[in-house]
């Protein structure tokens, strides 16, 4: 576990659990890979990773409230949340793991939301009304850092100049809504020429942005269900609107 970001979720998460107790109970934490329409419904966009099998969704459940994460590494997992804490986070299915639990735990106490990813076309008005809050706030340029088809439509419909990037070869150099897909090692660039960036929060996931995540903090807004506890605990910016069921 090398990256600074990392350390500092692990640590304050660590201490939050500890001091509400949960450690040294024997509390049964599950993580199970999810199916694309238990994860995202049937959305009538195909463009989502998910429905594309580049990604899949876990999902951690902490005394019946849900938590979950995205990840091309998913393994289940079942044991205490002190094993939780032990596992060897450098390892991307291991480190998707702990931030589902992690949201899990954290939506449990009632210090985090929207753990559960929203369905079928819930992610259409989710971009929309994330653009007319990036209008209200007099944002021009936007970095789209992760392909969200849903965001990048409604951005670029709406007239912002926007650059997007992405890490799957498959998009990369294709033009998406008026808008041309560049690779990830465009990211730095895209966020220092955008006035605010907004990234998947599957970059905690997969720990391909954590330095540049606190390089940037002030001009970042993470996105999705994967940040939800880590973007509450380490002080991001944070856009989801999702209103599915926490509880099991």
């Amino acid at each position: 576990m090398t990256s600074t970001l990392l350390k500092e979720l692990y640590v304050r998460s660590k201490r939050i659990i500890e001091e509400y107790k949960l450690m040294d109970e024997r509390v049964h934490v599950t993580v199970k890979p999810l199916n694309v329409e238990e994860a995202i419904g049937k959305p009538s966009m195909n463009e989502y990773a998910l429905l594309k099998g580049k990604e899949v969704m876990v999902e951690a459940t902490f005394r019946r409230f849900r938590g979950q994460a995205f990840t091309n590494t998913p393994k289940s997992f079942s044991g205490l949340l002190r094993d939780v804490f032990e596992l060897n986070l450098s390892r991307p299915w291991n480190r998707s793991i702990f931030i589902a639990v992690l949201n899990a735990v954290m939506v449990y106490l009632g210090l985090t939301d929207r753990t559960v990813h929203c369905k079928n076309d819930y992610p259409l008005t989710c971009g929309y009304e994330l653009a007319l809050y990036l209008r209200k706030a007099n944002v021009s340029r936007i970095g789209l850092i992760g392909y969200q088809p849903a965001m990048l439509k409604n951005l670029s419909e709406l007239g912002f100049k926007v650059r997007a990037a992405d890490a799957d070869p498959d998009n990369i150099g294709k033009v998406k809504f008026g808008i041309k897909i560049e690779p990830a090692d465009a990211d730095e660039d895209i966020i220092l020429w955008s006035n605010i960036s907004l990234i998947t929060g599957s970059v905690l996931v997969n720990g391909s942005l954590d330095e540049i995540l606190l390089k940037y903090k002030d001009k970042i807004i993470l996105y999705g269900i994967s940040c939800a506890a880590p973007a509450k605990i380490l002080g991001f910016k944070r856009w989801c609107i999702s209103k599915e069921n926490i509880r099991l």
